[in-house]
């Protein structure tokens, strides 16, 4: 009876979120309303699952992350396994912090939304779209002449990550700041799939882990200060099932 009630209550919240996200998108126009994506577009396809929307267009979607991106200044590309809806390939574009954004996508619903949301925002004709991160990603980096030290690389591959990244490919992108998303504990065995990324990594490179364990704060948001505690809480969830935590790795 519990798991009865466990996956009701599950899709009710999704299908709240959505129904809230697209309120706030409609009222926005799909215009992103703070943080340093500010005035980017999103288009009406914009994210795959529809879930997150509406704390994309408030600017506050996987603010860790964003801010770590932020406080790197400049930089040439940004590289992204997993770009989605292109949200977080084309966000550093749309603010001028790299020249080139190079996305990596799985779906072709989600080709389609990078596609969409460049061209909203004029710039497509800086944007790479490739299929998904792979054994031939390596190639595919090279036939696109990228400097590591002067690339952004984000992968978000729900667990593939630790197939993906073999030792090959963190040797080529030595220099590069290098943002992977966890999964391990959404896999059995999780210790020994974080152990053996780790290990791969080469050893003149600093890591770290960067988690969001709060939601961010909802002061001075209208959209959010209207709402009442339970409708806060649907909007500002990503829907994850663990805290968000991604390893960050970067080199002297």
């Amino acid at each position: 009876m519990s798991s009865l009630f466990d996956a009701a209550t599950k899709a009710f919240v999704k299908q709240r979120r959505k129904i809230l996200s697209k309120k706030i998108y409609d009222r926005h126009n799909g215009v992103v309303q703070a943080g340093p994506y500010k005035n980017m577009k999103l288009g009406d396809v914009s994210n795959v699952s529809q879930g997150p929307l509406g704390i994309k267009i408030l600017g506050l979607y996987e603010s860790p992350v964003v801010n770590k991106i932020s406080s790197i200044g400049s930089f040439d590309d940004l590289i992204n396994f997993g770009a989605a809806d292109g949200y977080m390939a084309l966000g550093p574009l749309f603010n001028r912090s790299c020249s080139r954004s190079i996305c990596f996508e799985l779906t072709e619903k989600g080709r389609e939304a990078i596609k969409r949301n460049a061209e909203l925002n004029k710039i497509g004709n800086n944007v790479e779209i490739r299929g998904p991160a792979d054994a031939n990603t390596i190639n595919n980096l090279k036939e696109l002449e990228i400097n590591p030290s002067k690339s952004v690389v984000l992968c978000d591959i729900e667990g593939d990550e630790f197939k993906v990244f073999t030792k090959e490919l963190f040797d080529f992108l030595q220099g590069a700041t290098i943002i992977i998303e966890l999964h391990d504990k959404l896999m059995k065995n999780s210790d020994s799939f974080r152990k053996d990324l780790i290990s791969k990594i080469p050893l003149d490179a600093k890591t770290q882990i960067i988690a969001q364990k709060q939601s961010p704060s909802f002061e001075n948001i209208h959209d959010l200060e209207v709402l009442s505690d339970n409708d806060r809480a649907v909007v500002m969830s990503e829907g994850r099932k663990f805290f968000g935590e991604w390893l960050v790795i970067e080199f002297e």
